[in-house]
């Protein structure tokens, strides 16, 4: 066939990652979101609300790290008049407020183990007692929290309770490292400097080398989203009074350490149409789906996209659906379920192949 698009298993996994994202919206249960920094988990945890049937109540979003441990005990639960210096009046914590709605705990993994005895019974009982208070109050609020540690290593060297991760960890999404969505990139980029081509007061928006974004897409962007927004920032800035942004420019401030933790590749490079640099231990497990424009509907591109991302888990766990499964983070029902479907659309085509031959024959 002459049109015919490959993509790679990084479209699959955010496919999967969507459906998924929509089907524990529906639920009432704990979720727990792991990734690197500045992979959206604060968008996902909103899109997990705004999807749910609490969506009319309160989204409220607190980051542990940036608390002391008092402080954020505080924050949480509350306190009475009194219960320390400067206590002049009570105040309700934000397991109170964010009543009948979600309570987005992000960087969970800079608890202390004093608070996480302390989250571990609001957890398990959906009772809190506000500092320096005497009685315990009923809470109704849905618990998402998000870590760009590793929980289970933690909880392996005492660092973070077991019985809490279990309790959090129901249900589990990990975000995509942004150097992984290529085009995402070019997307983001774009709209960005669209955006602060208004801010930085130019009466027109920048024009942009295609080499440019190509440099862009080369560098590899470990502070992900946060990273990519910053350097669209800087870069608009110091291109204000610029006719283009050229690859050039962007090269030259990524090496003068403009775009934070970053690879860098050569302008020659840069230029290339196959451009991106790619750590090395993915290029093995890169897998290939071809589809066919002119046939395939959106339904078989999703199936076949997901089988051939399934089969090749299925070897690498030796064909163990359930390990296979684990590696994908989902469950060996929903792989049974693809790859069913994708059965049943290989038999349809031999059917229909079968039935074009008799019918020549005749």
């Amino acid at each position: 066939m002459n049109n015919q698009i490959n993509v790679t298993t990084v479209d699959t996994v955010s496919l999967i990652l969507e459906e998924k994202i929509a089907l524990y919206a529906r639920v009432p249960h704990y979720v727990l979101i792991t990734g690197e920094r500045g992979t959206g988990k604060t968008t996902i945890a909103r899109q997990l609300h705004e999807q749910s049937p609490r969506s009319k109540r309160e989204f409220v979003s607190v980051n542990c790290a940036s608390f002391t441990s008092e402080l954020l005990e505080s924050e949480l639960f509350g306190y009475e008049k009194g219960a320390f210096t400067g206590a002049a009046s009570a105040k309700a914590g934000l397991f109170e407020t964010s009543a009948g709605g979600t309570l987005f705990l992000d960087e969970i993994g800079d608890l202390t183990l004093g608070l996480q005895a302390k989250l571990l019974k609001a957890v398990e009982e959906k009772r809190i007692r506000r500092v320096g208070g005497t009685f315990e109050r009923e809470i109704d609020v849905r618990i998402v929290a998000a870590t760009s540690r590793n929980l289970k290593e933690m909880v392996r060297h005492g660092a973070f309770r077991p019985d809490l991760f279990d309790r959090l960890n129901i249900l589990q999404l990990e975000t995509i490292p942004l150097r992984f969505q290529r085009e995402r990139i070019r997307e983001l980029f774009v709209k960005e400097m669209e955006r602060q081509s208004e801010t930085v007061g130019r009466t027109l928006p920048f024009e942009i080398d295609d080499a440019a974004v190509e440099a862009v897409q080369s560098l590899e962007w470990r502070g992900n989203y946060r990273e990519l927004k910053n350097f669209a920032v800087r870069l608009a800035v110091e291109a204000m009074d610029e006719t283009a942004i050229t690859a050039e420019l962007v090269i030259q401030m990524a090496r003068d350490g403009w775009a934070g933790e970053t690879t860098i590749c050569s302008a020659s490079e840069a230029r290339s149409s196959d451009i991106w640099h790619e750590p090395r231990h993915t290029k093995q497990s890169l897998v290939m789906v071809t589809f066919d424009a002119e046939t395939d509907d959106l339904d078989t591109v999703y199936v076949k996209a997901a089988a051939t991302f399934i089969e090749h888990a299925l070897k690498q766990s030796n064909g163990n659906l359930r390990r296979a499964a684990r590696s994908m983070n989902t469950t060996h029902s929903t792989l049974s379920r693809i790859l069913k479907k994708n059965n049943e659309r290989k038999a349809r085509i031999d059917v229909s192949s079968n039935g074009l031959t008799l019918s020549a024959a005749a």
